[in-house]
């Protein structure tokens, strides 16, 4: 996982962009989950805040019944779970819930709701938190997989590769860390969300909901666990996969290179003049990417793809592209063209290094 997605780091707009994703992915399901997921994140939150409203906040055994076969269906089976919460009445799961919702009207900590909860029949601190977070999704949030993962996330994993050490890479340590769904581990999911909250509210100039913060946890875990299964196949903004080993490679603290980088510049500069003289004209930063965008073109290559080799090969086709007009491009296409010099050095066979 980038370090900049980890709880501590993340931005508002990285936050926005996952969560946001959660959303846009709910609606490509079949039908059965798509109704699970409106009931989980819609229907039984707002039936709850009405009752609320009408004094008495509380679950219903069929609700509850649904909220666990969601839990089921997005997280991991637990096969006897659904039978232990069919086997509690509909009083007590009237009662308990009210109960323990009551509770969090006189004190935003959930222990004690988590404790009660718990006494129903296959209702643990997991699901219990779900329960609660029906009510109270703003400030209470779901202890899935994903989120205590994200939030507990090291990135000082052991290991001899360095490299994946410092950029916090997925490992046993993290992606297959064992979870006890203990009373313990949810306090700690409730203070790192919190704390979360508060900071992603305050960069937001909004609240941000806990539930929004379940939403892109299992988003970005997911998308970690996508990326290692795919063989770390990861792709920028304009679709381009990204060569996974030379960002691991150039990222954290390099090493001072004095002369190693002397020669890259003096190379690049010897480049930009031999594009000039195939070109025939002078050059500046802006229009050496247009050269690039253009030969690229003509080639039949990505943008990225071209180096001297793809010049010296335009230039035995004739003089045609020192017709090309590239005086005065528009902002769009500036725009455009920043597009694509952006980030080209980390992308697949990029020439660009």
């Amino acid at each position: 996982m980038q370090t900049q997605l980890v709880p501590d780091t993340i931005s508002y707009d990285d936050f926005k962009t996952y969560r946001t994703c959660y959303d846009l992915d709910k609606k490509k399901l079949p039908d059965k989950l798509e109704g699970l997921s409106e009931l989980r994140y819609t229907d039984v939150p707002d039936v709850v805040a009405q009752r609320k409203k009408d004094g008495e906040a509380f679950l219903e055994k069929t609700e509850v019944q649904s909220l666990v076969e969601w839990k089921l269906k997005f997280g991991t089976y637990r096969p006897s779970l659904a039978k232990l919460v069919a086997s509690n009445s509909v009083e007590e799961v009237r009662k308990t819930t009210s109960a323990a919702f009551s509770l969090m009207s006189d004190d935003p900590n959930p222990a004690k709701a988590i404790s009660t909860l718990s006494k129903l029949k296959g209702i643990g601190p997991a699901t219990a938190s779900l329960l609660l977070s029906c009510y109270d999704p703003i400030s209470i949030p779901f202890f899935s997989d994903e989120l205590f993962r994200w939030l507990h996330w090291r990135t000082d994993v052991s290991g001899n590769n360095k490299k994946r050490k410092s950029q916090g890479i997925e490992d046993d340590g993290n992606a297959n860390r064992k979870i006890g769904y203990t009373a313990k581990e949810y306090a700690s999911i409730f203070e790192k969300t919190t704390s979360l909250r508060e900071r992603l509210s305050k960069e937001a100039g909004e609240p941000v909901p806990a539930v929004d913060i379940e939403k892109a946890a299992y988003k970005i875990s997911k998308s970690a666990q996508e990326n290692r299964s795919n063989g770390r196949r990861v792709f920028d903004e304009l679709g381009y996969q990204l060569d996974y080993e030379h960002i691991v490679k150039h990222s954290g603290h390099p090493r001072p290179v004095p002369k190693r980088g002397q020669d890259k510049m003096e190379q690049k500069q010897k480049y930009s003049e031999r594009k000039a003289e195939i070109m025939g004209r002078p050059t500046s930063e802006l229009e050496e990417n247009a050269w690039d965008d253009c030969v690229a073109r003509d080639l039949g290559k990505a943008f990225h793809e071209v180096g001297m080799a793809e010049y010296e090969e335009r230039a035995k086709k004739g003089s045609e592209i020192r017709e090309r007009e590239f005086d005065n491009p528009s902002e769009e296409e500036k725009e455009r063209l920043l597009k694509l010099q952006k980030g080209s050095v980390l992308r697949e066979d990029s020439k660009h290094r």
